[in-house]
Protein backbone atom coordinates (compact mmCIF):
# COMPACT_ATOMS: atom_id res chain seq x y z
CA UNK A 1 0.00 0.00 0.00
CA UNK A 2 2.58 2.59 0.93
CA UNK A 3 4.39 1.59 -2.50
CA UNK A 4 1.07 2.63 -4.04
CA UNK A 5 1.34 5.90 -2.47
CA UNK A 6 4.97 6.22 -3.27
CA UNK A 7 3.73 5.91 -7.05
CA UNK A 8 0.78 8.40 -7.09
CA UNK A 9 3.22 10.43 -5.66
CA UNK A 10 5.49 10.09 -8.17
CA UNK A 11 3.00 10.89 -10.96
CA UNK A 12 1.45 13.63 -9.27
CA UNK A 13 4.89 15.52 -9.16
CA UNK A 14 5.61 14.42 -12.71
CA UNK A 15 2.11 15.56 -13.73
CA UNK A 16 2.61 18.85 -12.15
CA UNK A 17 5.95 19.48 -14.02
CA UNK A 18 4.40 18.84 -17.69
CA UNK A 19 2.07 21.25 -16.75
CA UNK A 20 4.16 23.78 -15.80
CA UNK A 21 5.89 26.67 -18.20
CA UNK A 22 9.40 24.71 -17.43
CA UNK A 23 8.43 21.53 -18.93
CA UNK A 24 8.36 22.92 -23.18
CA UNK A 25 11.98 24.03 -22.78
CA UNK A 26 13.22 20.90 -21.00
CA UNK A 27 11.66 18.26 -23.18
CA UNK A 28 13.72 20.74 -26.17
CA UNK A 29 16.39 20.66 -23.95
CA UNK A 30 16.61 16.47 -23.88
CA UNK A 31 15.57 16.21 -27.30
CA UNK A 32 18.26 18.36 -28.57
CA UNK A 33 21.10 16.59 -26.70
CA UNK A 34 19.95 12.62 -27.74
CA UNK A 35 19.74 14.31 -31.18
CA UNK A 36 23.32 15.55 -30.70
CA UNK A 37 24.64 13.12 -29.14
CA UNK A 38 23.25 10.35 -32.01
CA UNK A 39 24.92 12.84 -34.74
CA UNK A 40 28.11 13.01 -33.07
CA UNK A 41 29.08 10.82 -30.01
CA UNK A 42 31.87 12.90 -29.08
CA UNK A 43 28.95 15.33 -27.79
CA UNK A 44 28.51 13.16 -24.71
CA UNK A 45 31.54 12.25 -23.69
CA UNK A 46 32.15 13.35 -20.22
CA UNK A 47 34.89 15.47 -20.75
CA UNK A 48 32.48 17.64 -23.14
CA UNK A 49 29.86 17.61 -20.62
CA UNK A 50 31.91 19.07 -18.18
CA UNK A 51 33.61 21.27 -20.46
CA UNK A 52 29.90 22.49 -21.53
CA UNK A 53 29.19 23.25 -17.29
CA UNK A 54 32.68 25.38 -17.01
CA UNK A 55 31.18 27.32 -20.52
CA UNK A 56 27.93 28.46 -18.67
CA UNK A 57 28.62 28.78 -15.33
CA UNK A 58 29.94 32.21 -15.03
CA UNK A 59 27.04 33.01 -17.73
CA UNK A 60 24.83 31.15 -15.41
CA UNK A 61 25.02 33.07 -12.44
CA UNK A 62 24.87 36.19 -14.23
CA UNK A 63 21.60 35.10 -15.64
CA UNK A 64 20.16 34.36 -12.26
CA UNK A 65 20.81 37.80 -11.46
CA UNK A 66 19.37 38.94 -14.94
CA UNK A 67 16.44 36.20 -13.64
CA UNK A 68 15.75 38.44 -10.21
CA UNK A 69 15.95 41.71 -12.19
CA UNK A 70 13.48 40.32 -14.90
CA UNK A 71 10.96 39.23 -12.40
CA UNK A 72 10.51 42.42 -10.61
CA UNK A 73 9.82 43.88 -13.95
CA UNK A 74 13.17 45.39 -14.81
CA UNK A 75 16.12 44.72 -17.31
CA UNK A 76 20.02 45.18 -16.74
CA UNK A 77 21.97 45.81 -19.85
CA UNK A 78 25.01 46.60 -18.11
CA UNK A 79 26.11 43.34 -16.69
CA UNK A 80 28.71 42.16 -19.56
CA UNK A 81 30.35 45.22 -18.83
CA UNK A 82 29.88 45.44 -15.36
CA UNK A 83 32.04 41.82 -15.00
CA UNK A 84 34.93 43.74 -17.26
CA UNK A 85 35.30 46.48 -14.72
CA UNK A 86 35.08 45.12 -11.34
CA UNK A 87 37.01 42.29 -12.85
CA UNK A 88 39.91 44.45 -13.95
CA UNK A 89 39.25 46.54 -11.24
CA UNK A 90 40.57 43.82 -8.80
CA UNK A 91 43.50 42.63 -10.88
CA UNK A 92 44.49 46.53 -11.26
CA UNK A 93 44.25 46.35 -7.25
CA UNK A 94 45.90 43.11 -6.70
CA UNK A 95 48.76 44.41 -9.07
CA UNK A 96 48.96 47.53 -6.85
CA UNK A 97 50.23 45.14 -4.04
CA UNK A 98 46.29 44.66 -1.95
CA UNK A 99 46.29 41.69 -0.28
CA UNK A 100 43.55 38.89 -1.53
CA UNK A 101 40.76 39.72 1.36
CA UNK A 102 40.88 43.05 0.93
CA UNK A 103 40.30 43.12 -3.32
CA UNK A 104 37.94 40.54 -2.75
CA UNK A 105 35.53 42.78 0.03
CA UNK A 106 36.49 45.88 -2.38
CA UNK A 107 35.35 44.02 -5.53
CA UNK A 108 31.61 43.21 -3.40
CA UNK A 109 31.41 46.92 -2.72
CA UNK A 110 32.42 48.17 -6.00
CA UNK A 111 29.34 45.82 -7.42
CA UNK A 112 26.67 46.64 -4.71
CA UNK A 113 27.54 50.58 -5.04
CA UNK A 114 27.11 50.47 -8.59
CA UNK A 115 24.04 48.58 -8.76
CA UNK A 116 22.63 50.14 -5.92
CA UNK A 117 23.02 53.58 -8.00
CA UNK A 118 21.51 51.89 -10.68
CA UNK A 119 18.57 50.81 -8.79
CA UNK A 120 17.88 53.80 -6.74
CA UNK A 121 17.32 55.78 -10.22
CA UNK A 122 15.43 53.30 -11.91
CA UNK A 123 13.35 52.82 -8.38
CA UNK A 124 12.84 56.55 -7.80
CA UNK A 125 12.52 57.63 -11.07
CA UNK A 126 10.22 57.14 -14.30
CA UNK A 127 13.28 55.99 -16.63
CA UNK A 128 12.76 52.81 -18.32
CA UNK A 129 15.35 50.14 -16.82
CA UNK A 130 16.62 49.87 -20.37
CA UNK A 131 17.72 53.45 -20.30
CA UNK A 132 19.29 53.27 -17.38
CA UNK A 133 21.62 49.96 -17.43
CA UNK A 134 22.51 50.95 -21.21
CA UNK A 135 23.97 54.03 -19.97
CA UNK A 136 25.42 52.15 -16.73
CA UNK A 137 26.89 49.61 -19.57
CA UNK A 138 28.61 52.32 -21.58
CA UNK A 139 30.32 54.27 -18.13
CA UNK A 140 31.70 50.37 -17.34
CA UNK A 141 33.15 50.06 -20.56
CA UNK A 142 34.73 53.57 -20.08
CA UNK A 143 36.13 52.85 -16.65
CA UNK A 144 37.32 49.32 -17.37
CA UNK A 145 39.59 51.17 -20.54
CA UNK A 146 40.58 54.01 -18.09
CA UNK A 147 41.89 50.98 -16.06
CA UNK A 148 43.28 49.07 -17.95
CA UNK A 149 44.57 51.26 -21.30
CA UNK A 150 43.33 48.81 -23.62
CA UNK A 151 45.43 45.87 -22.37
CA UNK A 152 45.36 43.04 -19.97
CA UNK A 153 46.29 43.16 -16.44
CA UNK A 154 48.17 39.77 -15.11
CA UNK A 155 48.26 38.50 -11.80
CA UNK A 156 49.61 35.11 -12.15
CA UNK A 157 48.23 32.11 -9.89
CA UNK A 158 47.85 34.64 -7.05
CA UNK A 159 43.84 34.35 -7.23
CA UNK A 160 43.33 31.22 -8.52
CA UNK A 161 41.17 29.45 -5.93
CA UNK A 162 37.89 29.77 -7.72
CA UNK A 163 39.37 28.51 -11.02
CA UNK A 164 40.70 25.48 -9.46
CA UNK A 165 39.41 22.01 -10.51
CA UNK A 166 37.42 19.96 -7.53
CA UNK A 167 35.92 16.11 -6.84
CA UNK A 168 34.44 14.87 -10.16
CA UNK A 169 36.78 17.03 -12.00
CA UNK A 170 34.31 20.10 -12.28
CA UNK A 171 35.56 23.55 -11.88
CA UNK A 172 35.06 25.35 -8.99
CA UNK A 173 32.67 27.80 -11.03
CA UNK A 174 30.28 25.03 -11.93
CA UNK A 175 29.82 23.95 -8.00
CA UNK A 176 29.51 28.46 -6.96
CA UNK A 177 26.80 28.47 -9.94
CA UNK A 178 25.00 24.81 -8.48
CA UNK A 179 24.62 26.36 -5.47
CA UNK A 180 23.48 29.86 -6.14
CA UNK A 181 20.99 28.54 -8.52
CA UNK A 182 19.73 26.14 -5.87
CA UNK A 183 19.16 29.02 -3.06
CA UNK A 184 17.84 31.37 -5.50
CA UNK A 185 15.37 29.02 -6.42
CA UNK A 186 14.27 28.05 -3.13
CA UNK A 187 14.30 31.55 -2.16
CA UNK A 188 11.66 32.25 -5.05
CA UNK A 189 9.28 29.72 -4.24
CA UNK A 190 8.98 29.12 -0.78
CA UNK A 191 9.94 32.71 0.96
CA UNK A 192 7.77 36.15 1.51
CA UNK A 193 10.79 37.53 -0.47
CA UNK A 194 10.32 35.80 -3.48
CA UNK A 195 6.69 35.84 -3.56
CA UNK A 196 7.11 39.73 -3.50
CA UNK A 197 9.50 39.58 -6.19
CA UNK A 198 6.59 38.01 -8.38
CA UNK A 199 3.61 40.77 -6.78
CA UNK A 200 5.95 43.75 -7.75
CA UNK A 201 6.63 42.04 -11.46
CA UNK A 202 2.83 41.53 -12.30
CA UNK A 203 1.28 44.44 -10.77
CA UNK A 204 3.77 47.08 -8.98
CA UNK A 205 0.19 49.27 -8.25
CA UNK A 206 -1.33 46.24 -6.55
CA UNK A 207 2.22 45.40 -5.11
CA UNK A 208 1.83 48.94 -3.13
CA UNK A 209 -1.69 48.10 -2.00
CA UNK A 210 -0.90 45.28 -0.70
CA UNK A 211 1.71 46.64 1.44
CA UNK A 212 4.98 46.46 -0.61
CA UNK A 213 7.92 49.27 -0.62
CA UNK A 214 7.91 48.81 -4.27
CA UNK A 215 10.59 51.33 -4.60
CA UNK A 216 12.79 49.93 -1.48
CA UNK A 217 12.01 46.33 -3.02
CA UNK A 218 13.32 47.26 -6.78
CA UNK A 219 16.39 48.42 -5.33
CA UNK A 220 17.33 45.48 -3.09
CA UNK A 221 16.90 43.86 -6.46
CA UNK A 222 18.96 45.36 -8.57
CA UNK A 223 21.91 45.02 -5.36
CA UNK A 224 21.39 41.23 -5.07
CA UNK A 225 22.28 41.52 -8.87
CA UNK A 226 24.95 43.54 -8.30
CA UNK A 227 26.24 41.02 -5.61
CA UNK A 228 26.35 37.97 -7.80
CA UNK A 229 28.32 40.28 -10.65
CA UNK A 230 30.93 40.50 -7.70
CA UNK A 231 30.69 36.76 -7.67
CA UNK A 232 30.81 36.34 -11.35
CA UNK A 233 33.53 38.68 -12.08
CA UNK A 234 35.84 37.40 -9.01
CA UNK A 235 35.51 33.70 -10.37
CA UNK A 236 35.92 34.83 -14.28
CA UNK A 237 39.17 36.79 -13.18
CA UNK A 238 40.35 33.39 -10.85
CA UNK A 239 39.73 31.26 -13.69
CA UNK A 240 41.85 33.42 -16.90
CA UNK A 241 44.50 34.79 -13.98
CA UNK A 242 44.19 37.96 -15.74
CA UNK A 243 41.97 41.06 -16.08
CA UNK A 244 40.95 41.67 -19.74
CA UNK A 245 38.65 44.33 -20.93
CA UNK A 246 36.84 41.89 -22.63
CA UNK A 247 36.24 39.68 -19.81
CA UNK A 248 32.33 40.24 -19.67
CA UNK A 249 31.73 41.73 -23.12
CA UNK A 250 28.40 40.19 -24.67
CA UNK A 251 27.52 38.46 -21.49
CA UNK A 252 24.57 40.38 -21.09
CA UNK A 253 22.75 38.81 -24.18
CA UNK A 254 23.67 35.52 -23.23
CA UNK A 255 21.98 36.30 -19.59
CA UNK A 256 19.13 37.45 -20.81
CA UNK A 257 18.88 35.10 -23.53
CA UNK A 258 18.80 32.16 -21.15
CA UNK A 259 16.14 33.67 -18.86
CA UNK A 260 13.92 34.19 -21.94
CA UNK A 261 14.45 31.02 -22.83
CA UNK A 262 13.61 29.67 -20.17
CA UNK A 263 10.25 31.04 -19.61
CA UNK A 264 11.01 34.49 -17.58
CA UNK A 265 8.79 37.17 -19.28
CA UNK A 266 10.31 40.40 -20.66
CA UNK A 267 7.23 42.40 -18.47
CA UNK A 268 7.91 40.66 -15.32
CA UNK A 269 5.83 38.24 -13.05
CA UNK A 270 6.59 35.36 -14.77
CA UNK A 271 9.51 32.97 -14.73
CA UNK A 272 11.51 30.59 -12.52
CA UNK A 273 15.31 29.51 -11.46
CA UNK A 274 14.79 26.39 -13.15
CA UNK A 275 13.53 27.72 -16.54
CA UNK A 276 17.01 30.01 -16.59
CA UNK A 277 19.42 26.93 -15.79
CA UNK A 278 17.72 24.59 -18.30
CA UNK A 279 17.81 28.00 -20.61
CA UNK A 280 21.49 28.62 -20.25
CA UNK A 281 22.43 24.82 -20.20
CA UNK A 282 21.06 24.62 -23.88
CA UNK A 283 22.27 27.90 -25.28
CA UNK A 284 25.69 26.09 -23.98
CA UNK A 285 24.63 23.06 -25.35
CA UNK A 286 23.58 24.48 -29.17
CA UNK A 287 27.20 26.49 -28.86
CA UNK A 288 29.17 23.32 -28.18
CA UNK A 289 27.36 20.94 -30.44
CA UNK A 290 27.75 23.60 -32.96
CA UNK A 291 31.77 23.43 -32.19
CA UNK A 292 31.69 19.77 -32.26
CA UNK A 293 29.71 18.94 -35.21
CA UNK A 294 32.19 21.71 -36.69
CA UNK A 295 29.63 23.96 -37.81
CA UNK A 296 31.16 27.89 -38.32
CA UNK A 297 31.41 29.86 -34.92
CA UNK A 298 29.77 32.77 -36.89
CA UNK A 299 26.70 30.58 -37.15
CA UNK A 300 26.15 30.63 -33.52
CA UNK A 301 25.33 34.08 -33.45
CA UNK A 302 22.26 33.26 -36.00
CA UNK A 303 21.34 30.70 -34.04
CA UNK A 304 21.38 32.38 -30.66
CA UNK A 305 19.34 34.92 -31.82
CA UNK A 306 16.97 32.98 -33.40
CA UNK A 307 16.30 30.81 -30.40
CA UNK A 308 15.59 34.24 -28.53
CA UNK A 309 13.11 35.49 -31.25
CA UNK A 310 11.30 32.11 -30.53
CA UNK A 311 11.12 32.53 -27.29
CA UNK A 312 9.98 35.73 -26.85
CA UNK A 313 7.05 35.21 -29.43
CA UNK A 314 6.18 32.15 -27.54
CA UNK A 315 6.22 34.30 -24.22
CA UNK A 316 4.23 37.17 -25.60
CA UNK A 317 1.55 35.06 -27.11
CA UNK A 318 1.34 32.44 -23.97
CA UNK A 319 0.49 35.86 -21.66
CA UNK A 320 -1.87 37.09 -24.17
CA UNK A 321 -3.82 33.77 -24.25
CA UNK A 322 -3.35 34.01 -20.46
CA UNK A 323 -5.26 37.31 -20.12
CA UNK A 324 -8.04 36.78 -22.12
CA UNK A 325 -8.55 33.80 -20.22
Amino acid sequence: MGVKVDKNEKLSLMRTFLQSDTAPIFLVFIVFIIVVGFIQPRFLMPMNIRNILIQVSITGMLALGMTLVMLSGGIDLSVGWFVSFVGCAMAYLMVAGLSIPVVVILGIFISVLCSGVMGFIISRTKLEPFIVSLGFMIIFQGFTYLITKGSEISIGDTFKLLGRTFPLGIGMPVYVFISLAIFLGLMLKYTKFGRRIYAVGCNENAAYLAGINVKSFKLIIYIINGLLISIAAMTQLSRLGTGNPLMGSGKEIDAIAAAVVGGTALSGGKGNILGTVIGILLLGSITNAMNVIGISPHWQYVFKGAVIVVSVTVSYYSSLKSSTL
